[in-house]
């Protein structure tokens, strides 16, 4: 593991196949081209890839925030939709599968 990630919300712009999380890195590092590691059920999860980090700023609050951009195919992003994701914390790891 190199960095916990506290998701707030999520969200997908499927015309860019992209998938988006917003919060903030609590621990550890982040980086471009490292995994998020998301869990599907106690024993398993899956490993999706950060194609970009942005920085971004919510109106009407001073915090910024992370930004990560991951990107997949139909079947992904509504895997990832139902997940709903939110308000949990995701690890952060250099290994995984694309």
């Amino acid at each position: 593991m190199k960095g916990r990630f506290e998701v707030i919300d999520s969200f997908a712009i499927r015309r860019r196949n992209e998938f988006y999380l917003i919060g903030n890195l609590v621990e550890g590092t982040v980086k471009e081209y490292w995994f998020i590691n998301v869990p599907l059920s106690g024993s398993f999860s899956i490993t999706v890839r950060i194609k970009a980090i942005e920085d971004i700023e919510l109106s009407g609050e001073s915090k910024i925030y992370k930004l990560l951009i991951t990107e997949g195919d139909n079947e992904t992003t509504d895997m990832m939709l139902a997940l709903k994701i939110g308000s949990e914390y995701l690890d952060i790891t250099t290994d995984g599968e694309d």
